[in-house]
């Protein structure tokens, strides 16, 4: 007899909260459906109150103040965010334009590596921007480009190379120091960009940023990886163009 009592009980208890929660389900809908609701209903604002983090109960109607207030501050950092994006998306199509027509000005590989390091160095958030060339047979250039032959930079920055796109991350003092060396400013972090033609990298991008983690692994390499198919593209028709 007393198990068939226990389980009527259970059975009445499970009964009673999915009643309950069916019940609150309800409310929640018809109050969405009814945002008016506690306009003519005042006087249940006055009786209504919420725990608050500090363990002071507030009313109905100031809590529906703070979470307004706090969705408005939300919005808020979303659209700057959204405005900054769009800013610094402006600046690079702008840098990109100016690049690209500088370099289809460019008469030799001379004036076209002049021209890559002097556009790139102007950009924001860039401290210091070298270009090296490989130094290829039969390449000519003067004496104020900077070159290097293929097996040292293969040995040094095997990462680009290897995977062929632009590599952030940490990188010796000694490395640092050999890519930036007429930099006046102290360099924390670096991104090697690979210029590339039909596969094959024809000059390394360094750029360099005062801030320790400015470039890291996880920043987007789209932009730096573009220009370097850019330049890659440019330089390549100049050197066939030299070797005829």
């Amino acid at each position: 007899m007393s198990k068939d009592v226990s389980a009527a009980e259970q059975v009445t208890e499970e009964s009673n909260k999915i009643d309950s929660e069916v019940s609150v389900a309800q409310v929640v809908e018809y109050l969405r459906n009814n945002p008016d609701f506690f306009i003519q209903r005042e006087e249940l604002l006055a009786d209504l109150s919420l725990p608050h983090e500090s363990g002071k109960a507030i009313s109905l109607l100031e809590r529906q103040v703070t979470i307004l207030r706090d969705r408005g501050i939300e919005a808020r950092q979303k659209l700057n965010s959204l405005l900054e994006n769009a800013r610094n998306n402006d600046q690079l199509f702008d840098a990109t334009r100016n690049l690209v027509l500088a370099l289809l000005r460019a008469k030799n590989v001379t004036e076209i590596a002049d021209v890559t390091q002097d556009q790139l160095a102007d950009l924001a958030n860039i401290d210091a921007c070298e270009i090296i060339l490989v130094a290829y047979p039969d390449l000519n250039v003067s004496q104020s480009v900077r070159t290097e032959s293929l097996e040292k930079l293969q040995h040094d920055f095997d990462d680009v190379f290897r995977l062929k796109r632009t590599h952030c991350g940490a990188m010796t003092k000694e490395l640092v120091d050999y890519l930036f060396h007429a930099s006046n400013h102290k360099i924390r972090s670096t991104a090697l960009c690979p210029v590339i033609s039909n596969g094959e990298v024809l000059a390394l991008l360094a750029f360099g940023n005062q801030a320790e983690n400015y470039f890291n692994v996880n920043l987007d390499t789209l932009f730096l990886d573009f220009i370097g198919l850019v330049v890659g593209a440019v330089l390549d028709r100049q050197l066939i163009a030299s070797r005829d």
